[in-house]
């Protein structure tokens, strides 16, 4: 704004000097040139050293003319001020910016995730359901499974269903005796829990049947062993996985490493996929040990591995665009789904579409 200024004074000096150039005969007053040289001298001050020691030097020389040329300095002067001035107003400068200060203390380096001790489950006893050989411990069912069992020589399914629905969980029951872990899938609600005897062929008649209610608290079902997830706390996929997550620092790590040893070791079984019986159940331990198996185990092999660091996952069974499959539900800040069989081979099963959950 100072250099728009400077120049506006200097046009109006420049048209102003033509009629006062020369003082009135007999007047004493100080020459106009003699005022533009001191305001020159004056604007030109915060010009650089070498600018001044030049105008200085012309100062000089022009004092020594003769006062013929002298009178005709102020125009000489006025030219050479505007010619400064604009030259001036013309220049460019570069500028850089800075960024603001950011000097930061060291970050502590993460430290591996705490042990975890495998969730198992009990049958506490405390509430049971038992007639006709067969035996339901529900003493637990806020953690979200139930314990069945019978004793006897008859072939027996058990069916769960959910608040009251028709729809049911299906499960195969040897008479041996031992308890088999079924999840409680839906969560909190009400569970009717029905043993079926074989009559013939096909068919089934009921056994005996109980109902129980469940407050579900926690991840539920989602860390513990069932039937279709079966593994024990000395389970060599178990002692896997440990090492495996030795030293993840967090879930999203441990799942990481678990589905990369997974997808590089486990192969494909086609001859066991065209041979496999109905009622097959997958062992998560012969799977590791042969390394190879079909998407039942290695669905089965995910969830145990996941299960046992305490990583809440799903065995998901439904329909893709490849067919009847099974796959993973792994919960990372939100359900995701991990299908280690396809990925495997590196592809897809395209689309998804779950019916069951274990």
């Amino acid at each position: 704004m100072r250099k728009y200024k400077s120049i506006c004074l200097v046009f109006l000096l420049a048209l102003l000097l033509p009629a006062c150039s020369y003082p009135p005969a007999g007047s004493s007053a100080q020459p106009v040139s003699s005022f533009v040289s001191s305001w020159a001298q004056s604007a030109e001050s915060s010009e650089e050293s070498s600018s001044a020691q030049t105008s200085s030097a012309a100062a000089d020389s022009s004092s020594s003319l003769p006062s013929s040329a002298a009178s005709s300095s102020p125009a000489s002067s006025m030219q050479s001020l505007v010619s400064k001035v604009l030259s001036a107003s013309s220049e460019t400068i570069l500028m850089s910016s800075s960024l603001p200060p950011t000097a930061a203390p060291s970050q502590p380096a993460p430290q591996p995730m705490p042990a975890v001790t495998a969730k198992m489950p009990q049958a506490t006893g405390t509430e049971i359901f038992s007639r006709n050989g067969a035996s339901v411990d529900y003493s637990n069912a806020a953690q979200g499974y139930i314990l069945v069992r019978y004793s006897g020589t008859s072939i027996i399914k058990v069916l769960i269903y959910f608040n009251g629905g028709s729809a049911y969980y299906q499960y195969n029951l040897a008479g041996d005796g031992a308890y088999v872990t079924l999840p409680l899938q839906s969560g909190s609600g009400s569970y009717k829990v029905r043993f079926m005897e074989n009559v013939s062929g096909d068919s089934y008649a009921e056994l005996c049947s109980t109902e129980l209610s469940a407050a579900v608290s926690g991840w539920g079902y989602t860390l513990y062993p069932n039937q279709y997830v079966s593994y024990t706390a000395s389970s060599a996929a178990a002692a896997k996985a440990k090492s495996l997550c030795a030293s993840a620092t967090s879930n999203a790590q441990k799942v990481s490493s678990i589905y990369q040893f997974i997808t590089s070791t486990i192969k494909y079984d086609y001859k066991k996929a065209a041979s496999v019986k109905a009622g097959y159940l997958p062992s998560v331990d012969s799977t590791l040990s042969s390394k190879t198996g079909i998407c039942f185990d290695y669905a089965a092999l995910m969830a145990a591995m996941c299960r046992s660091q305490g990583v809440p996952a799903r065995l998901v069974i439904g329909n893709t665009s490849a067919g009847y499959h099974a796959w993973n539900d792994i919960y990372l800040d939100g359900w995701k789904r991990y299908d280690s069989t396809f990925a495997a081979a590196g592809q897809s099963a395209g689309t998804y579409t779950a019916e069951k959950y274990y």
